[in-house]
Formats: C-alpha cells, structure tokens, sequence
C-alpha cells in the first residue's frame, strides 16, 4: 500500500508538528506501509530531500496587507497545481487538516485525490479562540487582525468546509467529541477512525524516583507562544490560592511566553509558590524530570469546545514515567483502569483545581517507586507511534468507500 503524507506547513528547522509527523511516516513504513512524505515550505530545501519526504517549494509572500491569509493561501494553490500537474499514485493521501479554503476544495475533487484528514481540533471553536485571547479594539489594527484571523477563516470553513470533507476519502480524529463536530458538519460519518496523539517512547528517558515529603513539586511545559487560554491554568493558580494545608506547593512554568501567567501568578497572589522559567530543550527537561512530583496536563480544552481530545503532552508524561493530572476526557486514559493508577482526570470545567483532594491522590499512588517503569511500559505499549500507526494501517487495508 502506498500511502502519501501531505503536510503544508513544513520547514528546514523541523518544528514539534513536523517531527511529529516525520514519526508518523517512520511508523507506518514499519508497519508494512510504502509511506512517504510532501512537505510543503517556503524554505530553499530541496536539497534536503530523502527516503522519508521531499520538500515542494511554495512562493513567499512579501510583507503586505493580509499576509498571512496571502501565504496560506499560496501553500494550498502550489499544493493543489503539484497535483493537478504531477498526477501522484498513490492508494491513500494522509493529510493534517489545514484549514478551509478554495484550492483545498478544488484539491479534493482531482481525479485520483484519495485524500484523508486528520482533525485535532474542533476547526470553528479554535478559531474563536482568538476573540477571546485578544478582544476587539475599535482601531485599524485590531479590526484589521479579527478579519484575518477570525472572520476569514470563519468564511472559508463555512464557504468551503463541508465540501472539502464530502469529497475526502474520510476523517480521523482525536477523540469523538471531535468527531461529532466533523460529523455534523458533512451530515454523515465522515470520521471513521479515532487515533489521537501519540509519542516515541522509547526516544524519553525513564524518570528517577525521588521523593521529598511535605512538598509537591509541578512542572508545566508551555509550547504555545500565544496566551493560550485552553491550558487552562488559572484553574491551578486559583486552587493553589486557595490552598490552606501544610503541604508546600512548588510549581515550576517553562516557556517562551509567559507573560498571561505572570499576570494571573499576581493576581492570585501566588508568586512565592511559581518559578517562572524560559523555554527548555528535551535534555534540560530530562534532568528537571528527576526533581518534580507531578506533571500539569491541559485542563481547559473545553474553552475550544471540546470535553475529549487527546495531548503529545500527557504522553510525554507517560514516557518519562510522570504522574500528572488533567481536565478533560482522553479516549486511551478515561477508560483504561491502568491509565487511571498513573494519572487523575478532573471535568472539563472552570471550576479551581481541588489541591487538597490532589495532594490525597498524590500519596496514595501505589508502588511510587516502581511507577515511572510502569507508565513508561503503558507508554511503549499503548500510546507508541507505531502501535497508533499500525492500528491505521490495518484501517486502510480494509477501507471501504
């Protein structure tokens, strides 16, 4: 079988998405899959191509009105004219959901576009994210950035949407909140798989035990550069104000924007309890690993109008051997009994983060010491890319349109 990966927005510095995906062609071409990768950029990195994917060039936009839109634009129309020219056989084409638009919809109809999407996300409750993480101002620049990034691709996903996935193949998705959203949109089921995100386990190193009593030492990893409202940690910060026990609270924030949480760390009047630190690399992080207690899932993707989703984040923590906490349904946590002596899941709400009730989960974890062995085996035996990957595979091999 020979499957197509098409991601649009790639780059010669591979980012977190682009070695996500590069894991997901590894993972396939193990399971048995001719699986290469279409890596659109706007990058000169042709030279750059191998086994596993080859780079398309996309003209870039120069600065302008609306640029943005403009570029986006440009990757889909370079994709859709490498298509309609080139004419790819390929049995399957794997794509990321990139986004409504009109050459998207024209892609999807050529002659031979087998295409399937992956949605991450609830597409119009994400997009609405950026009306609340940045309230409209009556001047040019604030009107002008709610046309681009909100009404816009509002636009096109209604404009565009539905067609674009009545003529894929069919849709996966990372939980079946998400797929009611995607279903309700083409009227039928058109999401046929539920996957979600995995991780390389074996790539993360195993954790060392070491307690300190009296403490509860938390670290969170922010990747987002935005404010990124759907982590939802003011819930922690207002649960850790309102702590009063004798267990010292310890929460440690890695980032390269960190200035919403400062902001809220004040106000809640927090500070002695949050070390706010810059971005980390995955070294750094192996040796803080050793020294903190629990992991912070995100504990506010109900603010995309999801209560189930999966995140690359609590599967890190998995890996490495990290108890955590979270808020929301996870289709290979919420309903595994061994998920659940690894990791606590609180509702997908507003409601501050219960510390006196998580401090009592936290100490009656059995087998402390044995435990980041444990999650990390749980990690390589179900949440590994090859055991997702191969579990799509056996999908398509018995797809029927």
């Amino acid at each position: 079988m020979k499957i197509l990966y098409v991601f649009t927005t790639a780059g010669l510095q591979a980012g977190s998405v682009q070695n996500k995906v590069i894991e997901q062609i590894k993972a396939l071409r193990q399971s048995g899959a001719d699986c290469k990768g279409l890596f659109l950029t706007i990058d000169d990195a042709e030279s750059q191509n191998n086994e596993l994917y080859e780079f398309i060039k996309v003209p870039r936009v120069p600065k302008t009105w609306f640029r943005s839109t403009k570029q986006k634009t440009a990757y889909h129309k370079t994709l859709y004219q490498y298509f309609k020219s080139h004419q790819p056989k390929y049995d399957f084409i794997y794509c990321r959901y990139p986004g409504a638009g009109k050459f998207i919809a024209l892609w999807t109809r050529l002659k031979g576009c087998k295409v399937f999407f992956e949605h991450l996300t609830s597409e119009g409750h994400e997009i609405d994210i950026y009306a609340r993480e940045n309230p409209l101002k009556w001047n040019l620049s604030s009107i002008l950035s709610h046309i681009e990034f909100r009404f816009l691709p509002l636009y096109q996903e209604w404009r565009y949407g539905k067609s674009i996935r009545k003529h894929a193949q069919f849709g996966i998705a990372n939980s079946q909140n998400i797929a009611d959203y995607e279903n309700a949109i083409t009227g039928n089921n058109y999401v046929r798989l539920i996957g979600g995100d995995a991780v390389n386990a074996q790539s993360f190193s195993v954790r060392k035990f070491q307690a300190q009593p009296g403490t509860l030492k938390m670290i969170f990893l922010k990747g987002a550069v935005t404010h990124a409202d759907f982590n939802g940690l003011d819930r922690l910060f207002r649960g850790m104000a309102a702590y009063k026990g004798n267990t010292k609270l310890h929460l440690r924030l890695y980032g390269r924007n960190l200035e919403s949480e400062k902001r809220q760390i004040q106000e809640y009047g927090i500070q002695e309890m949050v070390e706010l630190n810059g971005f980390i690399d995955k070294e750094g992080i192996d040796e803080i690993m050793n020294s903190v207690d629990l992991g912070v899932g995100a504990l506010g993707v109900h603010r995309k109008g999801l209560k189930s989703t999966t995140t690359i984040k609590a599967r890190e923590y998995f890996a490495r051997g990290l108890p955590f906490f979270f808020g929301h349904n996870d289709p290979d946590f919420s309903t595994s009994a061994t998920a659940k002596n690894f990791c606590l899941e609180y509702e997908a709400n507003d409601t501050p983060i219960d510390m006196e009730h998580l401090i009592h989960w936290y100490s009656n974890l059995e087998d402390q010491q044995n435990l980041p062995e444990k999650m990390h085996q749980f990690a390589v035996e179900n949440l590994d890319y090859n055991i997702k990957m191969k579990r799509l595979f056996e999908f398509l091999k018995t797809f029927d349109k």
